[in-house]
């Protein structure tokens, strides 16, 4: 147990959490601290009230229970998704796979290291979705302190056996599939149906929920019908999940304690199960993990003349970073394929609600009116800011050179030029963004020729502007300490920044154009005129301090 815990101790440590800094200066931790709060309080004051209301509702009926069994089953659904990709991330493509097979470790001491670096990941997704619930459920009930150490013990729980047995699904598909050698592909293609699935959930969800046919009296007329309803549908929905719903629901009882120590028993054995299975499994399927196929192709004069043309530096090393953005798997879902997807995936809720004919006229008669036209530009604005702001491509740029960053130095190119190019990526990106969704919506709402151009005129500003803003962020909190691709995009903070920035400067712009009350003309003349001064200001402040933050930039 000990070499266990020395070993998660080291992995833990070439990890490094998502919020550290390279250089942990206060003043950084605190404003990075400042950002993630800005970024997560709305979103748990949002699941406080919804869940508050659920109580509500449900304790009329006397169901209230069932909101923990059903929290619990949809944690443990989403914690079983993500185990997936963090499986494969830390089993088999995390670099120290092939250091560590040659050391002399017991097959158990390596996959209870792994297993615990997996569940430490799958506690922030936890934290997420248990927390809001375990402590709304509390107050709302009145429950005393032994309801809350319970529930402490159950939030450790709860990750374990979704992750089992996600493990156990990965270690037999690469034990029993030869896709070792084509693991990039399989990445990828992996990302894809999982994205595909998280789609299909989510538009076949908006269906069934939208419209007058369901609401929470058809619920309630649901759970009238047979006790505990619902906790017993979520019983079906993930195993173990009514255990721990009904450790909580009693708590202090012996009922409840014998709850628990049966969810506890089902971790352990699943736990045991686990290593059991992975001594026999995971060793077979990580072998040759490094190994990759290349094509063998000759390469006659031509062909060679044109891989080797002259290009001004700043164009090869703009061109560089787009290539390095589509063959890499974790770059290409996170994003490049994300600027392409989040515009698409905008439609569902839409699209999905079976009165979406009656949204969209209602739109099209808003946009009408003369008086709501500046107000609309501002919320294209706004959305197109949004928008470049989930893009994480400018953001993560220097990030994403991991420890290979210090080649940057080496470099006969100013370290100005490297700046700029490493914005092109993201320009792009963000202008693809823009213009599907530009697109989108003249398609379904008709947009005048005037409306189309203006919002494309002041949308450019706000692109460049979140752009610009995420690469000063990455230059000031840069994450190149990671062991996969994965943690430099989605184990990072710093696109929480950009983020916050676009939210917060989207909505000034909407309020701005509803208190003045600007034509669509004016709007647009204000927002065009307002970030390119702050365009120029940030491009200077890039240009002028941005090489001696690169400088100072140790890989």
């Amino acid at each position: 147990m000990n070499k266990v815990l020395i070993l998660t101790k080291m992995m833990m440590k070439n990890a490094e959490p998502a919020w550290r800094v390279e250089k942990g200066s206060g003043w950084k931790t605190a404003l990075l601290l400042i950002v993630i709060a800005l970024g997560v309080l709305p979103m748990i004051g949002s699941a406080v009230l919804v869940i508050s209301e659920l109580y509500d509702g449900l304790a009329l009926i006397g169901q209230q229970g069932a909101i923990l069994g059903f929290g619990v089953a949809m944690t443990s659904l989403v914690i079983f998704l993500f185990g997936i990709l963090y499986v494969l991330s830390v089993f088999y493509y995390s670099k120290d796979v092939e250091h560590l097979l040659p050391m002399p470790l017991a097959p158990g001491h390596i996959l209870g290291a792994k297993f615990t670096l997996a569940l430490v990941y799958e506690y922030y997704t936890a934290v997420v979705f248990l927390g809001p619930l375990f402590i709304t459920y509390g107050v709302k009930s009145g429950a005393g302190i032994m309801y809350y150490l319970l529930a402490i013990l159950v939030f450790l729980v709860v990750p374990v056996l979704p992750l089992v047995l996600a493990a156990l699904v990965v270690m037999l598909f690469m034990r029993f599939t030869n896709v070792k050698k084509y693991k990039e592909r399989f990445r990828i293609i992996g990302g894809l149906i999982g994205l595909g699935i998280a789609v299909g959930f989510q538009a076949l969800f908006q269906r069934q929920s939208s419209g007058s046919e369901f609401g929470i009296e058809q619920i309630q007329q649901m759970l009238l019908t047979q006790e505990n309803g619902l906790l017993g549908f979520v019983t079906q929905l993930f195993p173990g999940s009514n255990l721990a719903a009904l450790a909580l629901i009693d708590s202090g009882t012996w009922g409840s304690l014998g709850y628990l120590f049966a969810f506890l028993l089902v971790a352990i054995t699943g736990i045991a199960a686990f290593l059991y299975a992975g001594t026999y499994l995971y060793f077979s399927g990580v072998m040759g993990m490094s190994e990759s196929v290349a094509k063998r192709k000759e390469v006659v004069d031509t062909a060679f003349a044109k891989l080797v043309q002259k290009r001004p530096a700043m164009l090869a090393y703009a061109l560089k970073e787009w290539r390095m953005l589509w063959r890499t798997p974790a770059f290409l879902m996170n994003c490049t394929l994300s600027s392409i997807l989040i515009p698409i995936l905008m439609l569902i809720p839409l699209l999905s609600r079976r009165d979406s004919g009656e949204m969209i006229s209602f739109i099209q008669t808003v946009m009408q009116k003369g008086s709501a036209a500046g107000m609309v530009i501002a919320i294209a604005f706004a959305a197109f800011l949004i928008m470049g702001a989930m893009n994480s491509t400018s953001v993560t740029a220097i990030s994403r050179e991991g420890q290979g960053f210090f080649t940057n130095k080496l470099l006969p190119m100013p370290y100005r030029d490297i700046l700029l190019a490493k914005l092109f990526p993201g320009l792009v990106l963000s202008a693809v963004s823009m213009l599907l969704l530009l697109a989108e919506a003249v398609w379904f709402l008709q947009l005048s020729p005037a409306f189309i151009i203006l919002a494309i005129a002041s949308g450019i500003p706000g692109l460049i502007f979140i752009n610009m803003v995420g690469i000063l962020v990455d230059l000031q909190l840069p994450k190149l300490r990671w062991s996969s691709e994965q943690e430099a995009v989605k184990q990072n903070l710093n696109p929480l920044f950009p983020l916050v920035i676009g939210l917060m400067a989207g909505g000034l712009v909407v309020l701005a154009s509803f208190s003045l009350g600007t034509s669509m003309l004016g709007t647009a003349l204000g927002i065009i005129v307002l970030f390119t001064l702050i365009n120029i200001f940030l491009y200077r402040l890039l240009v002028t301090k941005g090489p001696g933050w690169l400088e100072q930039i140790e890989g």
